[in-house]
């Protein structure tokens, strides 16, 4: 806990009429003079009216208010008003003669820290002085949790991350000015969702269409020498929505309300930049993650208040073709004349030490690098790791200009100001969680331009078995270093140099490139001097993980990955100054030169994932899908044998051999979802206005109807390397034939969804003598599933409950109307007479029932039906009614149900 300096009140007033030079032998900690902003130039709408010439109220002090006096004060107001803005003429106030003086509020004995606003506390009670040259600007909200209860981990709400947001990866960042309004001072939202040119005339409408909610009111308590003094002591633990969980949370705790006599401050420091706020803040919650019957949900929070820069950093305009996270705001003073959305890219500001070296090609220091400070909760063996993680970057950075631009150091432990929650840090968290994740990314990001001005990464103590399960299922079979619960810390470090590398990425502003997982071909990743040089894939934040095509016969491969040749391009083209550019428009040509000249490579493509692209799935690898998909269940057929010889532990029970083989099947599905994705199938290419081509190509026909018969081989047909009795009887008594039936019958879903359905169509009617049609799928897929019917002999339990999961997906296509693709909200509209903006929705909501679809359906039911007919009336056996040549009893009850099924099918 950090303590304030005790500076004493009378002291602190005297200091106040001191010279700067007196003031710095205060006992306080060293400050910026009092007022360090004097002389800037302040937003034109939020000057304060200077002090000395505010105007008495003239209704509420003095004599009674004649008309002759009130000509009088008018006339003044005439005299004074033409040599100000009228800014400032709007904001005169009454007289604060009222008001208690200075050294009445802050009294002897306060404690004092100045910085950003000097804070003051007495007692219990802690103030804000607000310099007048900090009104109107802008500052960023951040609040963390720096301490959770038990379990809250495990629901979505790792340490460390931010609270009043969505869950997952929503980084938008509050944005408040602090507004003067006559006797009070006024904590504002700010929203850059939409803006103008201040020149231009439609500024006035859009600052009309955009006013601000007001999070926050305080009364003056009193005013100093050019500044405004407030009471903030229930800011953060009143209850206020802006300081608290975020609404999801709070739904799912079941709380009611905050309990203020259970809430207080730690502690409020202030730095030159920045305020740092801790607190406990108490709920009522009738769903608590911890210690339920107390009824009670408690937390420290910390709470940051971050000047923005006065000159926001040149945006870079976004391009599709290079994956960035965005900041997106609405500019109605686009050219065109019309409200065009724009997408800065986040980043952070990386400026060269020496522009004329710079423009020479030498490589230059930044100005200021990125630096990140390591938690001392990390466990020792694993920081070298981490700061490797971080720092390889650099290599990424060089081809961008700069050398040196990531720094990564152990937190202090020797500064009584460092604090891991201080905003003014970029910091890596190790959490004590069993949670099996990490995550990273920018935390405090300014709208205006995109610019990060802090990011965090947590590491969750459990990633470390995560990552153990990872290898062994891609690359147990050739790498007997994970063959093992006992594996060397350089081999795990190496895994988690890896993972921090990859969220490093998303810190610097990149999501995940699922079309770098497949930048290159099979055969190349089976080559010790390719992945040597290349690494295993195109970019370390696609999200794949281990090179599984690899076989134990091809040698000593390369396992562990790093920063790949597109995240070198992608820092280049994000981080490069462009120094003759005057503005972010100027540099769009250069930076679209950049990205033509390398459109042919498929090393330098982004695709953020979808489902009907198998170059760019998630936890794939390699361009040939089918084959790599043949090496991978190599390796994991490889795995499932081994496990009690590789993971067993004389002494211990099953559970480690359990989620290993959990993982297999994992990883089983991750291929079955690749190789699904190609079944109408399109390859995707991000292109703009200029580049030839389509976006958009289907993929070759025999290569849709290969991914078919590949599922029908591998996924269809009952996978009996799964099902070792041997094995699955150690940790479980019943379960493998309902497991077995769920990953097939998914993948049938997946096979027959709508959508994919909608895209066959298409394919056909745009190339109707050069496509696989939804026709010849279907006949595939009857044919792969139904094999028994047509070659004769018993169905086994697994195959039996794939063909009813076969004909329940076939009545729910038929029957349920869910089964369409959702339209969009409101009233669909397929013409340009819309009124709203961005009203118009191209695709047209597919309508299942209204397409070929249902006929064809119907068309292999009643051919499915007509073989299951012939196979039970061409095997009947004459020594014994009912009987059936070639088939066991329970073979002939499913296909007699079966048909009773496809009857009762509308």
């Amino acid at each position: 806990m950090f303590v304030l300096p005790r500076c004493v009140g009378s002291r602190f007033l005297a200091n106040r009429e001191m010279p700067v030079s007196a003031r710095e032998e205060s006992p306080c900690r060293p400050a910026p003079p009092f007022s360090p902003w004097d002389g800037m130039e302040r937003p034109f709408h939020f000057r304060p009216f200077p002090p000395a010439l505010r105007l008495p109220d003239p209704f509420s002090h003095g004599p009674p208010m004649t008309e002759r006096r009130m000509r009088a004060v008018g006339l003044l107001g005439v005299l004074l008003l033409p040599g100000l803005p009228m800014s400032a003429a709007a904001a005169l106030t009454p007289a604060q003669s009222d008001l208690p003086r200075y050294h009445e509020v802050i009294r002897p004995g306060t404690e004092t820290e100045p910085g950003l606003f000097d804070v003051h506390r007495d007692g219990d009670r802690y103030f804000f002085e607000i310099p007048d040259a900090m009104l109107g600007r802008e500052m960023a909200l951040l609040s963390r949790m720096a301490a959770m209860p038990a379990g809250s981990l495990l629901q979505m709400l790792p340490g460390g991350d931010r609270l009043n947001e969505t869950q997952f990866m929503n980084y938008d960042t509050q944005v408040v000015r602090w507004v003067r309004e006559g006797s009070r001072i006024l904590l504002q939202a700010v929203s850059h969702a939409q803006i103008a040119a201040p020149a231009d005339p439609v500024a006035a409408s859009v600052a009309h269409a955009g006013f601000e909610p007001v999070i926050a009111s305080f009364p003056l308590v009193t005013e100093g020498n050019g500044s405004s003094v407030i009471e903030v002591s229930t800011l953060y633990t009143g209850g206020n929505p802006n300081f608290g969980l975020d609404r999801g949370r709070r739904e799912l705790w079941q709380t009611r309300g905050v309990d203020t006599d259970r809430s207080h401050l730690r502690f409020i420091r202030s730095f030159p930049t920045n305020i740092e706020v801790r607190n406990v803040l108490t709920y009522h919650a009738d769903r608590p993650p911890h210690l339920e019957r107390t009824g009670a949900l408690s937390m420290v929070v910390n709470h940051s208040m971050i000047l923005l820069p006065e000159e926001p950093m040149r945006p870079r305009l976004a391009d599709p073709r290079v994956g960035m996270i965005t900041v997106e705001t609405l500019d109605y003073s686009d050219p065109a004349q019309h409200a065009k959305r724009k997408q800065f890219v986040q980043r952070f500001r990386l400026e060269p030490s020496d522009m004329e070296a710079f423009r020479r090609g030498e490589l230059v220091d930044p100005v200021e690098p990125i630096v990140w400070y390591i938690d001392r909760a990390t466990p020792e063996q694993w920081r070298p790791y981490i700061r490797e993680g971080l720092e390889e970057w650099n290599a990424a950075f060089e081809r961008a200009g700069f050398r040196n631009a990531v720094e990564a150091h152990l937190a202090p432990d020797d500064d009584p100001d460092f604090d891991l929650m201080d905003a003014r840090y970029n910091v890596v968290r190790w959490v004590a969680t069993p949670e099996l994740s990490a995550n990273a990314g920018p935390d405090v990001v300014d709208p205006r331009s995109g610019e990060t001005i802090r990011a965090h990464m947590n590491m969750y103590h459990g990633l470390m078995k995560r990552v153990h399960w990872w290898s062994l299922t891609q690359t147990g079979p050739r790498n007997p270093a994970v063959q093992s619960l006992e594996v060397s810390t350089e081999e795990m470090g190496g895994y988690l140099r890896y993972v921090v590398s990859h969220e490093m990425g998303h810190a610097l502003g990149y999501p995940h490139n699922q079309k770098a997982n497949s930048a290159f071909p099979v055969d190349s990743l089976r080559s010790a001097s390719f992945t040597d040089a290349w690494g295993n894939s195109g970019s370390v934040v696609g999200r794949t993980r281990f090179n599984y095509v690899a076989q134990p016969e091809d040698g000593d491969l390369r396992v562990h990955r790093s920063v790949g040749e597109y995240d070198k391009w992608a820092v280049e083209w994000a981080y490069r100054p462009i120094p003759d550019a005057a503005s972010a428009e100027d540099e769009r040509p250069v930076l679209d030169g950049w990205v033509r000249a390398r459109t042919e490579d498929p090393v330098y493509r982004f695709g953020h994932g979808n489902d009907f692209d198998p170059y760019q799935q998630t936890e794939s690898i390699g361009r040939e899908w089918i084959e790599a998909s043949d090496l991978g269940m190599r390796n994991l057929r490889q795995v499932v044998p081994n496990l009690v010889a590789w993971i067993g532990v004389e002494g211990e029970t099953f559970d480690e051999i359990m989620q290993r083989y959990m993982q297999v099947l994992s990883q089983w599905n991750r291929i079955i979802t690749r190789v699904t994705s190609a079944v109408g199938g399109l390859e995707e290419h991000l292109k703009v206005v200029g580049e030839e081509g389509p976006v958009y190509t289907p993929l070759p026909t025999g290569e849709q109807r290969r991914s078919l018969l590949w599922l029908a081989e591998h996924v269809y047909e009952t996978p009996e390397w799964l099902l070792d009795a041997d094995l699955l009887r150690r940790f479980e008594h019943v379960g493998a034939v309902e497991r077995i039936r769920w990953y097939q019958v998914n993948s049938l879903d997946q096979l027959l969804s709508p959508e994919r359905m909608e895209r066959m169509i298409e394919q056909q009617a745009f190339r109707p003598d050069d496509a696989y049609t939804l026709a010849e799928m279907l006949d595939d897929l009857r044919s792969a599933v139904w094999r028994e019917v047509e070659t004769g002999g018993s169905i086994d339990p697994y195959r039996r409950n794939l063909q009813r999961g076969y004909l329940d997906r076939m009545r729910t296509l038929l029957n349920d109307d869910s089964a369409a693709a959702p339209a969009p909200p409101g009233d669909y509209r397929p013409d340009l007479n819309s009124s709203g903006f961005d009203a118009v929705t191209l695709r047209t909501p597919f309508h299942l029932h209204q397409s070929d679809a249902v006929p064809l359906i119907r068309d292999q039911l009643e051919l499915l039906a007509e073989d299951i007919r012939a196979r039970l009336d061409g095997g009947v056996d004459s020594r014994g009614p009912g009987e059936v040549r070639g088939m066991d009893r329970e073979t002939r009850a499913h296909l007699r149900d079966a048909l009773r099924r496809i009857d009762s099918m509308d």
